[in-house]
C-alpha cells in the first residue's frame, strides 16, 4: 500500500425522478492512497442512522463503494452493466438494482474526481437517475 494522504472530500449526488431533482451534498475529510493502480478513498459520514465508514475503490472501468457501520452495503458500478446491491439498514434490508451508464475517473497525485451516472431500480419498476461525483484534494493548502 502506498502512503495514505489526508484529503478533503466533496460528495455530491443529484437524484432525478421525472421532472423532480434532489441534490445531496456534503464535505468531509478522509484519506487517499493508490494500491495496484487503483484509487482508494476512505472517509466517515454521519447519517440519520448513525456513523458510516465509506471506502471507495476506483479504476478506469469500475468503481466499488463499500459502507459499514449504521449502513452496510457494497455497490459496484461497471459501465453498461447491471449490478445488485444489498442495502442493510437498522430497520431492515433492501435490494436495489443499479444500471451504470457511465463512470469517469480523473486523478493526479492526491487530487481528482470520480463521477458516476446510473439508474437505481427499486422493486424492478421504480427507476431513479443518479449523478454522483466525489472530488478530493490533499496537501496543506486545500
Amino acid at each position: 500500500m502506498d502512503q495514505e494522504t489526508p484529503v478533503k472530500i466533496h460528495v455530491r449526488s443529484v437524484i432525478q425522478e421525472g421532472s423532480e431533482a434532489e441534490t445531496i451534498e456534503f464535505r468531509t475529510t478522509g484519506f487517499y492512497y493508490m494500491k495496484k493502480d487503483k484509487i482508494y478513498l476512505t472517509y466517515h459520514e454521519e447519517h440519520e442512522a448513525g456513523k458510516v465508514k465509506t471506502i471507495v475503490k476506483a479504476s478506469e472501468n469500475e468503481v466499488l463503494v463499500m459502507r459499514s457501520g449504521a449502513i452496510e452495503m457494497k455497490q459496484r458500478f461497471r459501465p453498461e452493466s447491471r449490478t445488485t446491491t444489498h442495502y442493510k439498514l437498522p430497520f431492515g434490508k433492501l435490494e436495489l438494482g443499479v444500471d451504470t451508464k457511465d463512470i469517469s475517473v480523473n486523478h493526479q497525485a492526491a487530487e481528482g474526481k470520480i463521477s458516476i451516472e446510473y439508474d437505481m431500480i427499486v422493486n424492478d419498476d421504480q427507476k431513479h437517475l443518479h449523478k454522483m461525483s466525489i472530488s478530493y484534494r490533499g496537501g496543506h493548502d486545500s
